[in-house]
C-alpha cells in the first residue's frame, strides 16, 4: 500500500498493509531542517521521512478550502486595526459595538464579557449565513503535492460551545454568564448551532472524503455534564451530517478526555484525532478502544515529553512499550506532532527508524 491506500483504509476501519504514522510541523521545525526539505510547506519533509502524509486542509502551503464561509448580516461590520503585536477587531451593529484583543494570536480581552455584549452577540448571530464555495480545484492542488503519499482531510472548527470558551468569551465569561444567565445563555447557544447545522451540511458536500472537527475539547474547561448537555448533541448532528453524506467524520480532541469517552461514543463519530496519553493528555489509546470500540479510528499523539523533551535515545524504547498488537490490529496512525514548537530533526528519525525497524 502506499501512504494514500493505507490512510484510506484507515479511515474507512479497514485492514491497512503495516503501522501508519504521520507527522505535522510549521516553519518553526522547517527553519531547522536542512533547506531542500522545505518544498510545500513541510510536505517535501514528510516525504524524506517516508510518512503517511495526512494533511489538515492546506496546512502550511497556499492552498485553502473556502467552504462553509460564515458571512454576517450586512448591518454588522469588522474592522481591524494592528498595534505593535496587538490586534484589535471591532464588530459594529446597530445594538453597539463589540471589541476583542489578541496580542501574537493570544486573547486579552474576549468580545463577550457582560450580558449586554451577550445580547449584541446573539443578534448578530441571528442574521449569520454559511455561505458555500467549491472547493474541488483546492482539493485537486493539494492532491497534485501529495501524489500517493498521503490524503487531505476537511478541518474545520470549533463548534458552538469551544467556540465560547476559547474564541468569544473566555471560561470566566463563559461559566459566569450561564450561572447568572442561563436562559440568555441557552438562547445564545441555541442560535450558534442552528446556524453551526448549515455549516455542518456545507462541509459534508464538500469534495474531501473525511471531516474532522475541531474542537479542542478537554474536561480542564468542559465538565462531562456540560458536555453532555451542549457538546456531545452539537458533535452528533455533524457526525450525522457527515454519515448521511458518505463521509468518515473525525473529532480533533487533544486534551484530558477520558472522562469524556463514554459521551463521545455517544456522537456516534468514526474516531479521535490528536487523541493525547499521559502525562500531556490524560487518556490512553487504549482506553478510546475500550469505550469506543475495537475499530475506533485514533489518530494518536505522541507526547511531547516523549517526542519533544525527553531523551531522543529513549523515543524507540516508549514507542516498543506504547505500540501494542491490539493498537496494531485497530485503525490506529502514530501521530508525532511538531507545530508551533521546534522539533530536531532527529526526533523524526528516531520514530522514522523505529517504523522501519517495527512498523
Amino acid at each position: 500500500m502506499n501512504g494514500r491506500q493505507r490512510l484510506n483504509a484507515i479511515l474507512a476501519r479497514q485492514p491497512a498493509d503495516r503501522l501508519a504514522w504521520t507527522t505535522l510541523v510549521d516553519d518553526v521545525t522547517l527553519a531547522g531542517v536542512p533547506p531542500h526539505l522545505r518544498g510545500g510547506g513541510g510536505i517535501a519533509f514528510y516525504r524524506h521521512l517516508g510518512c503517511d502524509i495526512l494533511l489538515l486542509n492546506g496546512w502550511n502551503t497556499p492552498h485553502a478550502f473556502r467552504s462553509p464561509e460564515l458571512v454576517w448580516d450586512a448591518a454588522v461590520t469588522v474592522d481591524r486595526r494592528q498595534e505593535g503585536d496587538r490586534e484589535f477587531t471591532t464588530w459594529r451593529t446597530p445594538q453597539g459595538a463589540l471589541t476583542a484583543v489578541h496580542e501574537r494570536a493570544h486573547p486579552l480581552k474576549y468580545p463577550v464579557d457582560s450580558l449586554a455584549a451577550l445580547h449584541i452577540y446573539r443578534q448578530m448571530w441571528e442574521g449569520v449565513r454559511f455561505a458555500g464555495h467549491d472547493d474541488r480545484a483546492t482539493l485537486a492542488a493539494l492532491d497534485g503535492l501529495l501524489g500517493d503519499d498521503g490524503l487531505v482531510t476537511r478541518f474545520w472548527g470549533p463548534s458552538t460551545i469551544p467556540r465560547l470558551l476559547e474564541e468569544e468569551m473566555g471560561t470566566a465569561n463563559f461559566y459566569y454568564l450561564l450561572a447568572d444567565h442561563p436562559q440568555e445563555m441557552d438562547g445564545l447557544i441555541r442560535c450558534l448551532h442552528e446556524r453551526e447545522l448549515e455549516a455542518f451540511t456545507w462541509l459534508a458536500a464538500g469534495p474531501c472524503s473525511s471531516v474532522t472537527l475541531v474542537e479542542n475539547t478537554s474536561t480542564y474547561y468542559i465538565s462531562p455534564a456540560i458536555y453532555a448537555r451542549y457538546n456531545m448533541p452539537h458533535q452528533r448532528h455533524f457526525v450525522e451530517i457527515a454519515h448521511a453524506a458518505g463521509k468518515t467524520a473525525l473529532l480533533h480532541m487533544c486534551g484530558h478526555v477520558r472522562a469524556l469517552l463514554p459521551l463521545i461514543k455517544e456522537t456516534g463519530c468514526d474516531g479521535i484525532h490528536a487523541l493525547t496519553p499521559p502525562p500531556t493528555g490524560d487518556a490512553p489509546w487504549e482506553a478510546a478502544l475500550d469505550a469506543l470500540g475495537e475499530d475506533t479510528v485514533i489518530v494518536g499523539c505522541l507526547d511531547p515529553t516523549i517526542f519533544a523533551a525527553g531523551p531522543v535515545a529513549q523515543i524507540g524504547p516508549a514507542l516498543d512499550r506504547l505500540i501494542t498488537p491490539r493498537l496494531r490490529a485497530a485503525p490506529f496512525v502514530l501521530a508525532p506532532f511538531a507545530d508551533g514548537i521546534r522539533v530536531e530533526i532527529e526526533r523524526f528519525y528516531a520514530v522514522r527508524d523505529w517504523m522501519a525497524r517495527r512498523g
